[in-house]
């Protein structure tokens, strides 16, 4: 049986949430990427991430987490945002969002290397993808380029045709149903997903033959149930 493993990028094989941060702080508040960073102010900007799995959400996740809401009004407010887009809005936002991590990158990249760490859930997946030859596609938001520059940097030679980005996803209403087309028009049978976003591990819940995996070393809920990472290589493992 043809059998394939799905993995989010960002709170799965990388820890990202500086750079998101970084990014954010610039667009929101106007502060350079190199100004010292507010401990507190990372620190909520994290605890409550998990609430974004797209990035138009940063657009009101940001109005919050960058003013001086109270903690307890978070989860409330942002749900009352979200309830009420701004399309065009939300569009200049990515754009900028983008824009600005490609200028990051390209003009600051001794730095952006900085920024971004690899959890010992990648290693391990970089190790299973050379013994075992398993089939591996990375399905995330972030751009492209990112993802395979740093796949580059550690030496993890998945072909950049089994990486797929905003561009693609967006194509499709969730990502449990680009996994679906996949796996039709590639002819696998199984496949397993490691996400650390409920949402995303709940667009799979109604398709067949997708075994899900919440990466609780990622951006999870407080209240989630899922995996670490030695269960949930573990999980991998027994699946191929």
């Amino acid at each position: 049986m043809k059998k394939i493993l799905f993995l989010d990028f960002d709170g799965v094989l990388f820890d990202t949430i500086k750079e998101v941060y970084l990014v954010n702080r610039y667009i929101q508040k106007g502060q350079g990427f190199f100004e010292p960073v507010v401990e507190s102010s990372y620190a909520l900007f994290s605890k409550y991430k998990y609430l974004v799995y797209n990035i138009w959400m940063f657009y009101y996740y940001n109005l919050l987490l960058f003013s001086d809401i109270k903690e307890e009004d978070i989860v409330a407010q942002y749900k009352k945002l979200i309830s009420s887009r701004d399309i065009k809005k939300e569009e200049e936002f990515c754009e900028k969002f983008l824009q600005l991590r490609a200028d990051l990158i390209k003009n600051h990249y001794d730095f952006w290397q900085t920024l971004e760490t690899p959890y010992k859930f990648f290693f391990d997946i970089k190790e299973l993808y050379k013994n075992k030859k398993i089939d591996i596609v990375v399905a995330s938001k972030k751009n492209k380029s990112s993802i395979l520059k740093r796949f580059k940097e550690y030496n993890f030679n998945l072909s950049e045709d089994h990486v797929f980005a905003r561009d693609e996803l967006d194509k499709f209403s969730s990502k449990g149903e680009f996994f679906k087309d996949y796996m039709e028009k590639h002819g696998y049978q199984e496949a397993i997903f490691v996400d650390d976003n409920i949402n995303n591990i709940n667009s799979c819940k109604n398709i067949q033959n997708i075994e899900t995996i919440l990466a609780l070393w990622g951006n999870c809920g407080p209240d989630s149930k899922g995996y670490s990472e030695k269960e949930a290589i573990e999980k991998i493992k027994l699946f191929f």
